[in-house]
């Protein structure tokens, strides 16, 4: 049984086990004394087995050459006594085969979304002649934020490097293995090309396209046989979509995509298709006049509902209002403390491929347990919401958080515009948000990713419901991108 923690050298302290990596390895948590960082630490023992090390070897001089916010970062590597290490970046997340095997099937515009950034890393390691090999779930940690960061380059080789594959012998998990790599033939990019095609089409079905009967098996279905359709699996994967990962799964390397800014650029334009944009002048146009009278009442119909919907709802007494909210919208990069701007108005996400941080901060601080409505959020444009994160209590001081009621439990409702039919204005779900009794912005770990054009948060109860002077929450968080036309 290990005991946690302990020493491994001057330099590191083991905290605990983070799992086993290629060629034998294993991953630690570790702290790097000197610099009082946390890092992932693969350890390898030296045994003898000279390709294992040449391999190893190989990846800590993969890995130095890359600096880009979708893959880790070597920051040390060494020989300590009979073992050798690699220090690199410790992600704070879950791999993306935990999260298939807990959620199954993803939404269509998470995997894209994450598949985006799995593709934004390895083109950045294709312009330094690295390719990986071995793109699966398990290889793609995700964090809170679901930020992706790709892991494992133990297998990985460089345009300069020679082949350290024996003679007769496959490296790589078969259900995620190119036509070429089962054939063990040379390797180019459009191999990881082909195993993001594999990941892609997991992420919406459940399961990578070949996957029954023995190794053998699977890697003769790489060769010879097509994918079942994707689309049968999951009805609300886009055609064009489908086409998009069809194309990576191709079986010969020169019908796949070059590169990964063509395979952006597709997803780039299938997300701004104007082919459905002028639908509703194209139907007008057909009908006849009494027609074309009856089909503008619908549609008229629906918005006045609301309008009335909307001034009945002001005429009802002791309704709680919504407390006015300030905000700002800064990238994750920037200095967050010098950056926050005092205001009436939410400055809204700003979509450009990678997520923002907008600070929700009530404006009136002392939010009273009878005010139950804290803040509403309606979006211009669909957002697609990947975490929440929300501080409760005074956050000036330890003494001054103890002074204050704090909220136990906020209910977070939305409105989905992805739900055949809901207006805007309809509530269309609900999750509630445990908070515990410390400073600090909590992020509920078991969030996943949702299109939303509406939030609203309201407090659902308190850590002590009898102090009248009740402090509710001091800061929400939301990050997310826009994701509307």
């Amino acid at each position: 049984m290990d005991n946690f923690p302990r020493p491994f050298n001057d330099d590191y302290e083991l905290l605990g086990v983070l799992g086993k990596g290629g060629m034998g390895s294993h991953v630690y948590k570790a702290r790097q004394i000197k610099l009082d960082r946390i890092v992932a630490l693969k350890v390898l023992d030296r045994d003898g087995d000279s390709e294992a090390e040449k391999r190893f070897y190989s990846e800590a001089q993969s890995m130095r050459e890359l600096n880009h916010q979708n893959l880790v970062t070597v920051y040390d590597f060494g020989v300590q006594g009979d073992k050798i290490f690699i220090a690199m970046t410790f992600v704070d997340g879950e791999s993306l085969s935990e999260i298939i095997k807990r959620e199954k099937i993803l939404p269509v515009k998470t995997a894209t979304y994450v598949a985006l950034q799995i593709a934004k890393g390895l083109e950045y390691a294709h312009d330094r002649k690295i390719i990986h090999r071995d793109i699966k779930p398990s290889n793609i940690m995700i964090k809170k934020n679901w930020d992706v960061c790709i892991i494992d380059f133990g297998i990985s080789i460089t345009g300069e490097s020679k082949r350290l594959t024996s003679t007769g012998m496959t490296m790589g998990t078969p259900e995620y293995m190119s036509p070429e790599q089962c054939q063990n033939r040379n390797l180019t990019l459009q191999s990881d090309i082909y195993n993001l095609g594999i990941l892609f089409y997991e992420m919406l079905s459940g399961d990578p396209p070949f996957t029954s009967g023995a190794a053998l098996a699977i890697l003769n279905k790489h060769l010879h046989e097509k994918p079942a359709s994707l689309r049968k699996k999951n009805s609300k994967v886009p055609l064009e979509l489908e086409r998009i990962i069809d194309k990576c799964l191709e079986k010969k390397m020169e019908n796949r995509y070059a590169n990964f800014s063509e395979f952006a650029e597709d997803i780039k334009e299938l997300d701004s298709d104007p082919k459905h944009k002028d639908t509703k002048k194209t139907l007008i146009k057909r009908l006849s006049k009494l027609e074309q009278i009856i089909f503008l009442i619908l549609c008229v119909l629906p918005i006045l509902s609301i309008v009335l919907m909307i001034l009945l709802t002001f005429k009802i007494k002791n309704v709680p209002e919504a407390a006015p909210a300030l905000g700002y919208l800064i990238p994750k990069s920037s200095n967050i403390e010098n950056n926050i701007i005092q205001g009436d108005s939410l400055v809204h996400l700003i979509f450009d491929g990678d997520p923002k941080t907008a600070w929700i901060i009530p404006k009136d601080l002392a939010l009273r347990a009878n005010n139950r409505k804290l803040v509403t959020i309606n979006f211009p444009k669909p957002a697609l919401i990947t975490n929440i994160g929300i501080a409760i209590g005074d956050q000036s001081s330890w003494d001054n958080f103890q002074k204050y009621n704090k909220s136990k439990e906020i209910l977070i409702y939305y409105t989905n515009p992805t739900v055949s039919g809901n207006p805007a204005s309809e509530v269309s779900g609900s999750r509630t948000v445990s908070l515990e009794n410390k400073l600090g912005v909590q992020y509920p770990s078991s969030w996943v990713p949702i299109e939303v054009n509406m939030l609203t948060f309201e407090l659902r109860s308190m850590q002590n419901p009898n102090n009248p002077a009740d402090f509710a929450i001091s800061e929400i968080r939301i990050i997310g991108v826009e994701v509307g036309p």
